[in-house]
């Protein structure tokens, strides 16, 4: 049996790939390798939450610019960019151990990450069929696991005690990860160069989905939602290893073992919403998974064991990328896809912020006060729950909803 290698469930595979090297790569792995860094004197302990905040200010600045584009071809021209700055940024980032320069490279990296975890999702769903959306929402969010499994398993077996080396595994990574990402851009390239606009039109118009009405207090509420998961996971992002070598006492190949379970996380994250029946409305999902992240972080704050530390860091991996990929699959089913990923830029770009403002304040307390750090991250959680809670008891009015797939009331 040949295969169809222009299948819309390549496409799947671009954007999986993709949202591995944004996420996965870039930011869930860098806990690890800052660690590394630390050890190996490149930098100090309180440097690590000051270049995730580069990092994300980098991030913020890539999703603002995505938030802010209009047209389809510009924004692939972005993501091309942004997966060619990346590849670069890590290999150089093994190679200058200052912190300036470490600052600058982290500052790009996070630019490049932003042109893929936003602009990647709609040209991967471009060809889904509108019965598969929810399912393949979650192939392609479930990437950020890939790519945090794959660079902390890798890490700690090639690299458990070596900054450099560590680098340079997670470079290798990105290239491999990087070819099936191409082919999707190349192939809306391609796309873009050979349609008509009438024809364009025409294949939007089939496959619209879009729903009359204004921003709302519903969307409002999804953004902040996300918003303030992404200020709830700075803890276990950012000092994980710390946690799990300093307190615990484990060695740093087990550490970067126990790391690698919030990978596993995210891919059960992604997967998990693939496989659930569709009588459990995105609506209603959302602020179910909203209370297994307060209690993976309420069990990271108060652990004293590697067992413990274990499960919530997998309840916490499967959490961050659910509530991703349930929040884009509810801002497609209120909106249009091009507001779906204006919107989604939006969540990121104020999630981003969020990240930077957190980790900067709380910087200074990581090698003082480690456990106020951990408080004032489920205290985020908390408000993130609530607001799903929220989002979910709004209801939305039939006469400002056109029938399509997977409606949610």
């Amino acid at each position: 049996m040949k295969f169809n290698f222009d299948h819309w469930s390549f496409d799947l595979l671009g954007g999986c790939f993709g949202i591995a090297i944004g996420l996965g790569l870039v930011r869930f792995d860098f806990g690890i390798i800052g660690s590394l860094m630390v050890d190996a004197k490149w930098i100090n302990i309180e440097d690590i939450g000051r270049l995730a905040a580069i990092n994300m200010f980098g991030y913020l600045a890539g999703a603002i610019q995505q938030a802010c584009i209009k047209r389809k071809q510009v924004s692939i021209r972005f993501a091309f960019v942004g997966l060619i700055v990346i590849v670069i940024s890590i290999i150089l980032e093994g190679k200058y151990i200052n912190f300036t320069s470490q600052s600058i490279l982290r500052l790009i990296c996070g630019w490049g990450a932003a042109q893929l975890v936003v602009g990647l999702p709609s040209l991967a769903l471009e060809r889904v069929p509108p019965n598969w959306r929810r399912q393949a929402t979650g192939v392609i969010m479930c990437g950020g696991g890939v790519g945090a499994l794959l660079g902390s398993v890798a890490i700690g077996i090639f690299s458990p005690t070596s900054a450099p080396t560590a680098w340079n595994v997670l470079a290798l990574l990105a290239m491999f990860l990087s070819l099936p990402t191409l082919k999707l851009i190349f192939s809306n390239f391609k796309l873009q160069a050979n349609c008509t606009k009438s024809n364009i039109k025409a294949i939007r118009d089939v496959r619209s989905r879009s729903k009359a009405g204004t921003l709302g207090r519903s969307i409002l509420f999804i953004i902040m939602g996300f918003v303030f998961m992404q200020i709830g996971q700075v803890p276990v992002i950012l000092y994980e290893p710390l946690i799990a070598i300093k307190k615990i006492g484990l060695t740093p190949m087990v550490s970067s073992n126990v790391d690698g379970l919030f990978g596993f996380g995210l891919i059960m994250g992604g997967l998990i919403p693939s496989m659930t029946s569709s009588r459990l409305t995105t609506k209603a999902f959302l602020p179910l998974i909203s209370l297994f992240g307060l209690l993976g972080v309420i069990l990271f704050g108060v652990t004293q064991n590697a067992s413990v530390l274990s499960i919530s860091i997998l309840l916490i991996g499967v959490w961050d990328m659910m509530i991703g990929t349930l929040t884009i699959d509810r801002l497609g089913q209120l909106c249009n896809e091009e507001l779906q990923r204006r919107y989604w830029a939006f969540a990121t770009s104020f999630g981003s912020l969020g990240f930077i403002i957190f980790s900067t304040a709380t910087s200074q307390l990581s090698g003082t006060n480690i456990n106020l750090v951990l408080a004032l991250g489920i205290v985020a959680v908390v408000i993130h729950a609530l607001l799903e809670f929220m989002q979910c008891l709004i209801v939305i009015k039939p006469r400002s909803m056109i029938a399509s797939y997977g409606s949610d009331k």
